[in-house]
């Protein structure tokens, strides 16, 4: 009697010890994001001829307090990061075309996700995050894969995106400073990026406290 309540429990324990192991193993369901900020079509035509915004093209360090309207956001980051053809390839160039440069943008709102393949923002987190990055009306932050690519080929991918975004601000009364002196432990703990992913560079724009609107 003893032997056979002995054999019933180890036959349960190994039934449940596989069960766990099956649920443990079984696929993640694909994550399917929720829209949060359906940006308006961007404007990718007409604006300041090339040469005017280079002439104009300056840095920005303090910003009026007024927020960019969604049709300024979308063109903006679409200047900076879109994509532009029919291949999925981007306004700004990447080595070896791997692509792993992301962008986050910080608004009063919340942390956001720019998806440029869509065109959307999906909000990360509510919590405002601009003390950590600066009070301008919008700071983006440049993340990317340091397993993917190495951190001086992403420091140049990122370089060409801030300068995409300088001349937008140039030819659109804005103004912009690229940004180094982040505290991107901090900023890179906020966000809980994914494994070999580092934020290395900020961008804030906004309109410019020299020319209040």
């Amino acid at each position: 009697m003893k032997k056979n309540i002995i054999i019933a429990l180890t036959s349960m324990l190994l039934f449940a010890g596989g069960a766990f192991a099956a649920q443990k193993s079984a696929p993640e369901p694909e994550f399917i994001p929720t829209i949060d900020i359906q940006l308006p079509e961007p404007q990718t035509s007409g604006g300041m001829p090339l040469m005017d915004a280079l002439k104009n093209r300056k840095t920005d360090r303090s910003f009026t307090s007024q927020e960019l309207d969604e049709q300024t956001i979308s063109n903006l980051l679409w200047a900076a990061y879109g994509i532009n053809r029919p291949d999925g390839k981007h306004t700004a160039p990447s080595a070896m075309n791997l692509q792993e440069v992301v962008i986050y943008a910080i608004l009063p709102k919340g942390v956001y996700y720019y998806y440029p393949q869509k065109h959307f923002l999906k909000r990360i987190m509510k919590e405002d995050m601009r003390p950590l990055v600066g009070n301008a009306p919008l700071t983006l932050l440049y993340a990317a894969n340091l397993t993917q690519q190495s951190k001086i080929n992403a420091a140049c991918d990122i370089g060409f995106i801030g300068q995409n975004v300088y001349l937008f601000a140039a030819a659109n009364g804005l103004g912009t400073v690229f940004r180094g002196s982040l505290n991107t432990a901090a900023i890179d703990q906020k966000l809980e990026l994914r494994l070999g992913q580092e934020v290395l560079y900020g961008q804030s724009v906004g309109y410019p406290a020299s020319k209040k609107r």
